[in-house]
């Protein structure tokens, strides 16, 4: 009797042992499916370097193409028409300028090189840190502090299509781009009566835009210089 039932237990303990291996492989297979599973994890860091490669790019294509506009040219022409200082004031100026400029298919926003007593056109237009050029791509100046520093490279002498033109021109400005204040034909509004500055259009020396102040029914032209 002692005999069978030492038989029967030692039965159940062989029956038990294999379930054992079940729990094992289940132990051993989870710890290695994880850590292999946690590659997946190391892909998608490896994968996040594209979020900076695309920041990278972004920053690198927004700072040049900052730095290529600052650096852009800017063209000035002079007017191919003249007329007595009343010129509808700095609006009417820069409209005739922007007339000028589409007429002859230049692109862009273009003002006139005109101030007023109360209005220095230093304050108005673009000061580029680019080259200044006439239309033919002649330079006049390598950037804003060079075209007002009492000289500049070439003259202005050419109009929007790149036709010679003599005379002066009305400017209302200093070599310095600030306003002459003697007088300014009363904003250029008056064609009569009073006196403005204007300047030479043959001239690389202050007197590009600096050179005598002639009666406001003198009949001159206009600087027009790219925004």
């Amino acid at each position: 009797m002692k005999r069978s039932v030492l038989n029967l237990l030692l039965a159940l303990a062989m029956t038990a042992s294999p379930a054992c291996t079940g729990t094992e492989a289940a132990t051993d297979a989870g710890p290695d499916a994880a850590t292999d599973a946690g590659t997946g994890t190391d892909a998608g860091t490896d994968a996040g370097t594209g979020t900076d490669a695309g920041t990278d790019a972004g920053t690198d294509a927004g700072t040049d193409a900052g730095t290529d506009a600052g650096t852009a040219e800017r063209r000035i022409f002079r007017t191919d028409t003249t007329q007595n200082a009343n010129l509808g004031g700095i609006s009417g100026a820069d409209a005739i300028c922007a007339a000028q400029a589409l007429a002859a298919g230049l692109e862009g926003e273009f003002k006139a090189w005109l101030s007023t007593i109360a209005s220095p056109v230093a304050d108005r237009v673009t000061q580029s840190s680019g080259p200044y050029v006439l239309v033919d791509g002649a330079r006049v100046a390598d950037d804003w502090n060079d075209l007002v520093d009492g000289s500049i490279l070439a003259p202005i002498n050419l109009d929007a299509n790149g036709v010679f033109r003599r005379g002066d021109i009305w400017t209302g400005t200093l070599a310095t781009g600030a306003s002459y204040a003697g007088d300014d034909c009363e904003g250029f509004t008056d064609g009569m009566t009073g006196i403005a500055q204007c300047g030479a259009s043959s001239a690389t020396n202050a007197a590009w835009t600096q050179n005598i102040t002639p009666a406001c029914s003198t009949v001159l032209g206009l600087y027009c210089i790219e925004q």
